[in-house]
């Protein structure tokens, strides 16, 4: 198997040859894309142009720098996995309670902090999401207060639209050291984004406009999986096309975990 810089160099080579909406077909091993050709022959099956085929492998490479992020710890000490959700997304909720689970498989102890009260309303409100996150930052301040920081030897957050905010902040001032899942992230979460970190996106997010945060993430090297058409809770309402998505989110969230 070809590594990603041979890749990467195959692809510009065609791209001069054929331009760069050309169409190519790919193989993916468990969601990795591990080589292309040019005929729709097994197992080259995923039709995508040269350009989408160099960004997707610019993810993948940003991906696996994220997951395999490592920091001086004690590695047989106890996992701690922190919870940040949005204002109405809770902890229960898919994106939240699947990627929990897998968490919790992987030996993480679970800890879902708490906002309280919080004001409503606060789309396109600046005034209103400003006061919002300084609550929900409070609170979590509280929450999480008593945490002994350095007796885990794996931290990971996991965090949902405002919560990405909250939980980028607090890991940057009190410079906690781990991995992060940011679901649905908004532009000020780039703000404290942190090395390990790996976020979700839908096309048809209302709070965030895909071409900011795709900008953001790019600059903050983030690896970014967007969904088309998907709104801010990474649903579409097909109910079919949206059990797909949560279960392909959930596959990147599983390695992205898995990874020591």
């Amino acid at each position: 198997m070809k590594t990603y810089e041979e890749l990467l160099s195959d692809i510009e080579d065609d791209m001069e040859l054929m331009g760069a909406l050309h169409i190519v077909y790919a193989m993916e091993e468990n969601g990795v894309l591990t080589g292309y050709d040019y005929l729709p022959e097994e197992p080259y099956t995923i039709s995508v142009t040269l350009k989408d085929l160099q960004e997707k492998i610019h993810q993948q490479m940003l991906y696996d720098k994220a997951s395999a992020y490592t920091y001086d710890s004690d590695k047989s000490a106890p996992k701690l996995a922190v919870i940040f959700p949005g204002i109405g997304y809770t902890a229960d909720k898919p994106l939240l309670y699947y990627a929990s689970r897998l968490a919790r498989h992987y030996g993480y102890q679970i800890l879902a902090v708490s906002y309280g009260t919080l004001p409503e309303n606060v789309k396109g409100d600046h005034a209103k999401m400003k006061q919002a996150f300084e609550l929900a930052y409070e609170q979590t301040e509280q929450a999480l207060q008593d945490i002994a920081w350095n007796s885990y030897g794996s931290i990971l957050f996991i965090s949902k639209s405002i919560g990405t905010v909250i939980a980028s902040a607090y890991a940057s001032r009190h410079n906690i050291k781990g991995k992060s899942i940011l679901f649905t992230p908004l532009t000020d979460t780039f703000s404290f984004a942190r090395p390990g970190s790996i976020a979700f996106h839908g096309t048809a997010d209302p709070w965030a406009k895909t071409d900011s945060i795709r900008t953001l993430a790019e600059q903050k090297e983030v690896p970014l999986f967007l969904t088309p058409n998907a709104n801010h809770s990474l649903e579409t309402g097909d109910v079919q096309a949206d059990l797909s998505i949560i279960k392909a989110t959930m596959e990147h969230v599983n390695r992205f975990i898995a990874t020591p």
